[in-house]
């Protein structure tokens, strides 16, 4: 069944609140900077224990906004479609100019941070989330959770601050880290220790750089299946195993190269490669040309 929306307007802020709203005009200077066009901060705040909190926005709002529930409960609508309810360590994506509605539970009150913004990257962090084009709610491990409270409260010391071009950049990043934290891993696509297992392989790559690795053997040290290790670890690196682990053992000979004056055959056994012929077209492939025009090539 559809939920009709409902409005309560609030008339006092909640206690403990902070926010910043930016002058248009200073969102408005934002967009054409270069530094800014693709994503820029236009509000951000926290109500912590939001009683009564609730917002009905039957053409949407000017900008995406992002809620984090921090702790308590809540309530959502996307399009007119029936309520969500909202946990803690839920992330809330509201797109622009869509209608939505959303509130604080009215037992034990949702606390929340969140951020309004603008830009052309928005697209892509949608997508990077794994959200669908109307928006939707995300959970976030509790690891995610706080990080990204951290980063969204430093927008808000950011432009608590003032207005001026650091600050506006500032805030920028802050969201940036907060949303590639929240997109890697996501919570809910595996429990945390089955995402953990599968990322521990990466330090164990690192210290065994000197031979070829195989996949069984990774999904092994991983405790799981070759296809569920293969899969998650994609998830989490954008790289398939093997091929991420020959990326660090070029990486090392990268650093052999520059630092020592060792023959190319002695780096490519350093390396764990026993063919110094096979090294190269390896190395050719991954850095754009040969280990002796690496070499000679100027850093720096």
């Amino acid at each position: 069944m559809k939920q009709r929306y409902a409005s309560k307007k609030i008339r006092e802020g909640f206690r403990g609140q902070h926010l910043v709203v930016l002058p248009r005009a200073i969102v408005a200077e934002g967009a054409r900077h270069p530094l800014l066009g693709g994503l820029r901060v236009t509000d951000v705040g926290l109500f912590p224990r939001a009683q009564g909190h609730e917002v009905v926005r039957p053409q949407g709002a000017e900008s995406t906004l992002l809620i984090l529930c921090t702790a308590g409960r809540g309530w959502a609508q996307w399009d007119r479609n029936e309520r969500h309810e909202i946990r803690a360590g839920e992330l809330l994506w509201f797109p622009a100019h869509r209608a939505h509605a959303y509130g604080a539970a009215e037992t034990s009150p949702w606390t929340i941070v969140w951020v309004h913004l603008q830009g052309t990257e928005l697209e892509g962090w949608r997508e990077w989330l794994g959200l669908s084009v109307p928006g939707g709610v995300l959970a976030l491990s509790r690891e995610g959770s706080r990080e990204m409270t951290a980063q969204i409260e430093e927008a808000y010391r950011q432009l608590e601050s003032g207005y001026a071009l650091t600050q506006l950049i500032s805030a920028s990043v802050a969201v940036r880290t907060a949303l590639i934290g929240a997109g890697r891993p996501r919570a809910g696509a595996a429990s945390p220790t089955t995402v953990e297992r599968a990322a521990s392989t990466v330090e164990w790559m690192r210290e065994h750089l000197d031979r070829a690795v195989r996949l069984p053997e990774l999904a092994a040290l991983a405790g799981m299946s070759v296809p569920h290790y293969a899969a998650l670890f994609r998830q989490s690196t954008g790289y398939a195993p093997v091929n991420y682990h020959l990326r660090l053992r070029i990486q090392r000979a990268c650093q052999l190269l520059d630092a020592t004056l060792l023959p190319i055959s002695e780096v490519a056994e350093e390396t764990g490669f026993s063919d110094p012929y096979y090294f190269s077209r390896m190395f050719r492939g991954i850095m754009g040309r040969s280990p002796r025009a690496y070499r000679k090539w100027q850093k720096g």
